[in-house]
């Protein structure tokens, strides 16, 4: 049985999740901010989904391929996660090099052409620190929203398992070298086809917070509490545990599902050849906690203490 209070330490000691305590920052922009990765702009009775991702310093230096190919995956699944579909992408580079900047473009220009999103624009400096984001557009119909997520709904996580780590140190775990672009292209489909049939209402992206930290992001925006169960979570082979909940998927999703339409809603990603299963729920405690052999463990309780503060407006984690 897994050693839930050493997987408790691992993802809230993990960085990715610490990273975003910070977020509510962004509160000083005014308004609500319900901490989705993506904004719904209303538009000819559909709604443009506009997003944004700054790429890791430190990785953008050392892997500054990777790093390219990380600004296209983090928008797309931005855009996905709202049952969107992408449609063009910008990207804004600084560079200390023409070889730098090379590399940094030819891993954007790959990620993209394989899921086939067009680059229609950006900006690029030569000769400076380097610093690389980028920005997305797609369009949703029906659009997912985290915050929609509500007790008694079933929790449902989706991945991509037929896929590597990008190498032993970083927690990447990327398929884009192990599917066709054909299927890479497809498989953001299966949000759209459960958001559109009403088969889920809410879903989020995993990204740097790992699994288990991309949850309580999800549940503190909200304004819910969740069971992850362990022993139902797809993971890559023998991946372990304690790695596999801090990493960042390219394609990863925990989806929120009424329970009458949860084993229907995996049906458009595991015709895929995509792993997607029921593996807990979300309740009214605003505690995140980890599930395995019959125990459980409490990670987070966002009555006490909020994660990014960016919960539903009124809520204790609403307010900086």
């Amino acid at each position: 049985m897994p050693d839930l209070e050493a997987l408790v330490a691992a993802v809230r000691s993990a960085p990715g999740l610490l990273g975003k305590r910070d977020i509510n920052v962004i509160e000083r922009l005014g308004g609500h901010i319900d901490g989705d990765d993506a904004a719904l702009v209303p538009h000819r009775g559909e709604f443009l989904v506009v997003c944004g991702e700054a790429i890791s310093p430190p990785f953008l230096r050392a892997d500054p391929f990777g790093a390219g190919s990380a600004a296209v995956v983090t928008n797309v699944s931005d855009v996905r996660a709202m049952g969107g579909r992408p449609l063009a992408l910008v990207d804004m580079l600084v560079s200390p090099d023409h070889g730098h900047a090379e590399r940094v473009l030819d891993g954007v220009a790959w990620a993209a052409e394989l899921l086939g999103v067009p680059v229609v624009g950006g900006h690029v400096t030569i000769g400076e620190e380097p610093a690389l984001s980028a920005s997305c557009t797609g369009v949703a119909t029906k659009p997912l929203r985290a915050a929609n997520a509500k007790p008694g709904d079933v929790l449902l996580a989706a991945f991509a398992l037929d896929g590597r780590y990008m190498s032993d140190s970083r927690p990447f775990f990327t398929a884009l070298h192990d599917r066709t672009p054909e299927q890479l292209r497809d498989d953001g489909e299966a949000l759209v086809e459960v958001a559109e049939n009403s088969l889920c209402h809410a879903a989020r992206d995993v990204s740097m917070p790992g699994i288990a930290g991309s949850l309580l992001q999800m549940i503190e925006g909200a304004g819910c509490g969740a069971r992850l169960d362990l022993d139902r979570l797809p993971r890559p082979g023998d991946t372990p545990l304690d790695r596999w909940l801090i990493t960042f998927p390219s394609f990863g999703f925990l989806l929120a599902a009424p329970p009458e339409h949860a084993r229907v809603a995996c049906a458009p990603f595991t015709r895929r050849g995509l792993a997607c299963v029921p593996c807990g729920e979300f309740d009214d405690s605003r505690v995140l906690r980890l599930a395995a052999g019959g125990a459980e463990a409490p990670v987070w309780d966002l009555a006490g203490a909020p994660l990014t503060g960016l919960g539903p407006a009124g809520s204790p984690s609403a307010g900086a």
